[in-house]
């Protein structure tokens, strides 16, 4: 099948062999085919026995086959699908809510206050409490990063189908462009889907920012409105009160001056009364101290009537003294006394005032109190309003991120699209099979794309200790597409339709059923003798098997 058939499928093909980097000898198609021969051969068993002889296995043929790879363009990248339908990629994302349904009732809600506030409330866990897990399954898709990776590198050396692959065995798709293209209209509805909520819920954020903005700067409005209806009222009230209140405390002035002068009229006699007191007592204490000078001068002296005299002075006036240190006390508890009735009397007329005065700024109160509380309401109704949107809008940020950060993977489902690929190509993978028949089993071995070596130090050294050099001269090149091709041995044990193309794909391409084709192996085989690959036993047996 070619480019430009009547299916109109672009085909590529991946080469099976290129040059390692350290050989620069060509290998030519002959020395391929003679390599995988030779690789055939050592790989076949050769029966044996010690007691029984054992039958030896018949290579059937050895077939080079391509496994089907679609590319198909999907905005800027290309997605790689398996034709076997082999592989599968689970995309997971979250589902959230309905956010058209979100959009139009906050749309609606928008219209009022008081619908905007009620909303607020209602959807305050819109986003977080509803998200639900999801997975999308495209089939066939090949999505493993390291297969990209390898994919993107070998996609460089496919050649046209007009170049070289008329002896491929080509495998059939199971699944065709109409099958891929159900995929991956799977795959653009989810992100549309996806970057359809993240533009609908950036819409949704801005329109909340911008409505609590404008509600909140109402309410505001409705507070200093409050407060200057108010502060009017006030004012025209404190003009009726004021002279209430400053009659009040000309009053409260009034009666403390009157206080004051009772107080003082009473205070004055005890005072006196005290001053007298203080007197007495110096005068006592100084006829006391003039007793004791006496009463020691006529002792010295040793007039003794004179002597006790004195004493007897001193003992009356000390007397005296202690009589009028007992009415001082009296006399200052009776200023105590009356000093702290003053301060009662003080305290309970600023207490009347206070009283009289809060009376008379009743009215003023409940117009402050009413006040305050409207704007209390409207302050708090901000402050909610103001939390609430922020809430909802953290959730939707939260929300658009994670559906950001799903839609950014979307570009990791491929690898990056060449300019003017407009449709579908399907690659071909290509592998050689070997088919072993013993009596009536068959065994497959297949080699996968690989590069091919130079005979160097090791693989003499191999040589040397008798193992078979040939085996180092094709080295596997990509991990993933040898994983790849293995799997066609698990896919033809389970799968009897495959196995059975594989067996006529192998008939048809057989490169030891053509005359031509067994001469070109046997002149491959010198080629690989000459370069160090084969020893002469080695040789000798292998071309032996050609016929």
């Amino acid at each position: 099948m070619s480019e430009g058939t009547s299916l109109g499928i672009n085909q590529r093909f991946f080469p099976f062999s290129v040059l390692s980097e350290n050989r620069t000898e060509p290998f030519t198609p002959d020395l391929e085919a003679a390599a995988v021969f030779a690789l055939a051969e050592l790989d076949r068993d050769k029966g044996g026995g010690l007691l029984m002889k054992q039958p030896e296995e018949k290579v059937t043929f050895i077939a080079k086959t391509g496994y089907p790879l679609w590319l198909c363009p999907w905005r800027e990248i290309g997605l790689v699908f398996d034709g076997l339908n082999q592989n599968h990629y689970t995309l997971p994302y979250s589902a959230i809510p309905d956010v058209n349904v979100f959009m139009e009732n906050l749309k609606r809600a928008s219209r009022t206050l008081e619908t905007y506030l009620a909303f607020s409330v209602d959807s305050t866990n819109y986003f977080e409490s509803s998200t639900e897990e999801k997975s999308l399954v495209a089939n066939g898709l090949m999505r493993e990063p390291q297969f990209l990776i390898e994919f993107e590198e070998y996609r460089r050396e496919a050649a046209n189908s007009d170049q070289g692959n008329s002896s491929w065995g080509l495998l059939t798709p199971t699944i065709n462009e109409s099958n891929i293209s159900s995929q991956v209209r799977d795959i653009e509805n989810l992100h549309r889907s996806l970057r359809g909520n993240i533009e609908t819920l950036t819409n949704g954020m801005k329109l909340i920012d911008r409505t609590s903005q404008q509600y909140m700067k109402e309410l505001q409005a409705k507070a200093k409105t409050i407060k200057n209806e108010f502060d009017v009222r006030i004012k025209e009230e404190e003009t009726i009160v004021a002279p209430r209140i400053n009659q009040l405390k000309d009053d409260h002035d009034f009666q403390m001056a009157t206080l004051a002068k009772s107080f003082n009229k009473r205070l004055l006699p005890i005072q006196n009364e005290k001053a007298k007191l203080e007197k007495s007592r110096e005068h006592a204490v100084a006829r006391l101290e003039e007793c004791k000078v006496q009463a020691n001068k006529h002792a010295e002296a040793n007039q003794r009537a004179a002597e006790a005299k004195w004493k007897e002075k001193a003992d009356k006036t000390r007397k005296e003294l202690s009589e009028i240190e007992k009415q001082l006390k009296q006399t200052e508890k009776a200023l105590k006394d009356l000093e702290e009735q003053r301060t009662l009397e003080t305290f309970k007329l600023k207490e009347d005032l206070e009283t009289k005065v809060k009376e008379a700024r009743k009215s003023l109160l409940e117009l402050e109190a009413s006040r305050d509380a409207k704007i209390l309401i409207q302050t708090q109704e901000a402050e909610k309003l103001e939390k609430q949107s922020q809430q909802i809008t953290d959730q939707i940020a939260k929300t658009i991120k994670l559906q950001e950060a799903k839609v950014s993977e979307f570009e990791n489902l491929g690898v990056k699209r060449d300019l003017g690929l407009e449709r579908s190509l399907l690659y071909y993978v290509p592998f050689y099979v070997i088919c072993y028949e013993l009596e009536l089993k068959k065994r497959y071995v297949v080699l996968p794309p690989s590069a091919v070596s130079t005979v160097g130090v090791f693989t003499k050294l191999k040589g040397i200790l008798g193992m078979a050099k040939i085996k180092n001269l094709l080295v596997p090149r990509f991990k993933t597409f040898t994983s790849l091709v293995d799997s066609i041995l698990v896919l033809t044990a389970q799968n009897a339709v495959l196995e059975t193309e594989l067996k006529e794909l192998g008939a048809k391409n057989n490169i030891l059923g053509a005359d031509s084709i067994r001469g070109e192996i046997k002149k491959g085989l010198e080629l690989l003798k000459t370069e160090g690959w084969l020893s002469d036993k080695e040789f000798a047996a292998i071309e032996q098997r050609i016929g």
